[in-house]
């Protein structure tokens, strides 16, 4: 393949934006595992915009919580990013990188990303 081809598809891979979940159900007994998905896109997308992508078109098993007040004070949306829990309504994620989305509260955790609000505590 020549040059033209290598240039093609590095500009495909930076329109992509991969994100791997941690998928648990504390329920089934199972352990949990990552799986990885990988979003089209040309622009930033917030945490819940990718996520709603990922449910609307990849996987509409993936639980997590679609409320969002846009503003950062509900604190509904929170998750782990990459170790850090932040706010899914607010924080913004890159075409060409790769992110972890873990479950905000795992001491509490129902199912994915959703956790119980009336067991955490009240940290961040």
């Amino acid at each position: 393949m020549g040059r033209g081809g290598e240039k093609r598809e590095a500009r495909a891979m930076g329109d992509i934006i991969r994100v791997s979940i941690r998928r648990e159900d504390p329920l089934s007994g199972q352990d949990s595992y990552l799986r990885t998905y990988e979003v089209e896109t040309k622009r930033d997308m917030t945490v819940l915009e990718i996520l709603q992508e990922i449910y609307s078109r990849l996987d509409p098993t993936i639980a997590y919580r679609r409320y969002r007040c846009g503003r950062r004070l509900c604190r509904s949306c929170e998750v782990k990013l990459d170790g850090k829990i932040v706010r899914g309504c607010a924080t913004p994620l890159h075409p060409g990188k790769t992110y972890l989305l873990e479950p905000a509260r795992q001491d509490s955790l129902i199912r994915d990303l959703v956790f119980d609000f009336d067991t955490h505590s009240e940290e961040t």
